[in-house]
């Protein structure tokens, strides 16, 4: 299967596609890893990639794309792309490389959730000043409020989890990739899933579209 996971920042896309990959036996190309690899390889395109990462720059469209085709799509024959394609001509050019090669994409399962539950789930974000474990307030709560378990630390809000940093990263997911919804829907490739439950719940509800489609 090759397989695309969209999804807003907080719906546990991340999280779906590592779980789906190992049960039904894909590789997960999260973007972040590819463009690591890609920079640990040494060659042309990853070192292009490395100025853009250490400058701290985001990475063209023409060069992510390119940096997809080489490290995963000529690589690979079942995977699942977790952070890409981003914005649609990411999509037109995975398109095009697919169809270059003969093949085709199975499905686009896109991970509903409103933008309330997405800001309270992200802002929930904790870590400690101290030894940097990570906590959660509602799905990893520390067992004494504002105290780390582990080194008796304080805990403070992550820097990327500020209500203004979230709603900027919202903002720029509805102009720049939600368009990709509508873009897979007219494909046919769609499949939809309420993101809103716990993690469990979507798990078990990504594995019944996924069982369907391997079974199709």
């Amino acid at each position: 299967m090759k397989l695309v996971f969209l999804g807003p920042p907080g719906a546990g896309k991340g999280t779906q596609a590592a779980a789906a990959a190992e049960k039904f036996g894909l590789r997960h190309a999260s973007t972040g890893d590819i463009f690591r690899q890609a920079a640990a390889e040494g060659s042309q395109l990853g070192v292009a990639v490395k100025d853009y990462l250490d400058a701290g720059r985001l990475v063209p469209d023409e060069l992510t794309s390119r940096v997809v085709e080489q490290m995963v799509v000529s690589r690979t024959e079942d995977y699942i792309l977790d952070g890409y394609p981003r914005t649609l001509q990411q999509g037109r050019d995975l398109d095009e490389m697919l169809r270059r090669r003969g093949e085709h994409l199975d499905a686009a399962l896109y991970y509903r959730l409103d933008d309330r539950e997405a800001v309270r789930r992200l802002t929930g974000r904790l870590v400690c000043t101290r030894c940097g474990v990570n906590y959660h307030r509602q799905f990893v709560p520390p067992r004494a409020d504002g105290v780390c378990d582990k080194c008796g630390g304080g805990l403070s809000v992550r820097s990327d989890s500020s209500e203004e940093v979230v709603r900027e990263r919202l903002a720029e997911y509805h102009g720049k990739t939600e368009p990709l919804v509508a873009f897979y829907e007219e494909q046919g490739l769609l499949e939809q899933v309420d993101a809103s439950a716990g993690p469990e719940e979507v798990t078990r509800r990504t594995e019944a579209v996924l069982a369907r489609i391997a079974a199709d």
